[in-house]
């Protein structure tokens, strides 16, 4: 599983202005659907979040969620 171009460009830009990033898994409105975002604390000092894909695969996304926590 990977991100899409799109979302890897946002992410980058994530990378470079904000602080503090985390991942996260959450599932969607109890739909068996799960998001993987990432948060961050912007420079106006409030905690942001982006969703960064969306799927059925839980455990694909736990798995990038580690990838990127690494990278």
């Amino acid at each position: 599983m990977e991100l899409s171009s799109q979302a890897a460009q946002a992410l980058d830009v994530v990378r470079r202005t904000g602080a503090e990033l985390t991942y996260e898994v959450t599932e969607i409105c109890h739909s068996k659907r799960w998001r993987l975002s990432v948060r961050w604390v912007a420079g106006s000092g409030e905690r942001q979040r982006l969703g960064l894909l969306y799927s059925e695969d839980r455990a694909g996304l736990e798995a990038l969620r580690e990838r990127l926590a690494q990278a």
